[in-house]
């Protein structure tokens, strides 16, 4: 999900984007109804984009609560085009989306399911905005958090990536290397292999919805990605189910859909998609979704 911004007659209004299939997919909240789509928006969208670092922008990125633009702190300014300023906010389904603060009116509004939910007062005062920093950003600071690396595919092939299981794992061609990926399918998460071709280049496969994906048709797409050794907070792990639930373990997942090391028929291993919902294991195979069950995760 990323910071969006589009213009109805002239006032700007903060939504979210998000890639779906390859595509730029967006939603506004405008009034009491969601915008979405090139029939409701007639026209071009922006995405918040950070390409660079510190050393070459001069500033980074952090969410706060948008109370803290209350502060004075001159080293930090409030993201904002005109009176708009984009916020997260929690629905009532439980999820969290972007919306927007009117900074004129300090009411909140984010869209879902055709329409537009609010909040004003001080709760709105407590949603987290986004803030540049014009300071040095800390050293020394461990990361928690999965870190997803935007990628495309036939992009060069990232070095600080995830390999399945640390190890090459058995194919039908031989032993190989298979990386965390993560894709879209019609707005719903999809995990599945991504390996350098002969030319260093980013090719994956995923399978969903009796299909397989597996060429440009991927378009834009992630992979799970570690920091710098100094910086990991974290520890990850292949382990069964089992194993991670009696272990305090916590699943890498987005949504219901989480990475997994499927077996087939064969003893093949292939890194794909499991869907905690449905307990079901699959992988893009032959241009289908292949469903098997599961070893590890």
């Amino acid at each position: 999900m990323y910071v969006a911004l589009w213009y109805k007659h002239g006032k700007p209004i903060h939504g979210r984007a998000w890639n779906n299939n390859g595509g730029v997919e967006c939603s506004f909240p405008y009034s009491k109804v969601e915008l979405s789509g090139a029939k409701d928006l007639g026209g071009q969208i922006q995405i918040l984009t950070y390409k660079g670092d510190f050393d070459s922008l001069g500033y980074w990125y952090e969410w706060l609560p948008v109370k803290t633009r209350l502060a004075g702190e001159a080293h930090r300014e409030l993201v904002r085009c005109g009176q708009s300023t984009p916020v997260l906010m929690p629905c009532k389904d439980g999820q969290q989306r972007i919306g927007y603060l009117d900074l004129s009116t300090e009411i909140a509004l984010v869209s879902v399911g055709g329409k537009t939910e609010s909040l004003a007062g001080s709760p709105a005062q407590e949603l987290l905005g986004i803030f540049r920093n014009l300071r040095p950003p800390p050293t020394g600071v461990k990361i928690y958090e999965d870190l997803w690396g935007d990628m495309k595919f036939g992009d060069n092939f990232p070095k600080n990536v995830v390999p399945a299981d640390y190890r090459q794992l058995k194919t039908e061609t031989g032993p190989m290397n298979q990386y965390v990926a993560l894709w879209y399918k019609h707005g719903e998460p999809v995990f599945g292999r991504a390996y350098p071709s002969q030319s260093g280049k980013i090719v994956a496969s995923f399978g969903a919805n009796n299909q397989e994906n597996s060429g440009p048709e991927i378009g834009s797409m992630q992979m799970l990605t570690v920091p710098d050794e100094s910086k990991m907070g974290l520890e990850y792990k292949w382990i069964t189910t089992a194993e991670g639930r009696s272990g305090g373990w916590t699943m890498v997942h987005v949504g219901d859909s989480a990475p997994v090391i499927v077996v087939d028929e064969k003893g093949n291993e292939y890194l794909g998609n499991l869907d905690t919902g449905k307990d079901k294991a699959s992988i893009g195979w032959a241009g289908k979704e292949k469903v098997r069950n599961f070893t590890h995760e």
